[in-house]
């Protein structure tokens, strides 16, 4: 049987909502999900650091005038 996972996430903004807020707690939510997926995978230290550099690696590649694409 396949694994729940997530495929999309919607976001619905309504008029008063600061841009800035909600992407920090995007954010902050994508954080928790790497560090839950590293911590209960069987990698070695070496392997999740590599791992983490290669996810800003790709974040900066895709990054334009400060926004990620």
């Amino acid at each position: 049987m396949k694994k729940n996972c997530i495929r999309n996430i919607i976001v619905h903004n309504a008029d008063h909502v600061d841009l800035h807020t909600l992407a920090d707690k995007v954010s902050e939510f994508h954080v928790q999900v790497i560090e839950q997926r590293l911590g209960q995978s069987n990698l070695t230290r070496k392997q999740k650091v590599t791992i983490i550099d290669k996810i800003i690696e790709n974040l900066k590649s895709r990054e334009i005038n400060g926004f990620i694409k």
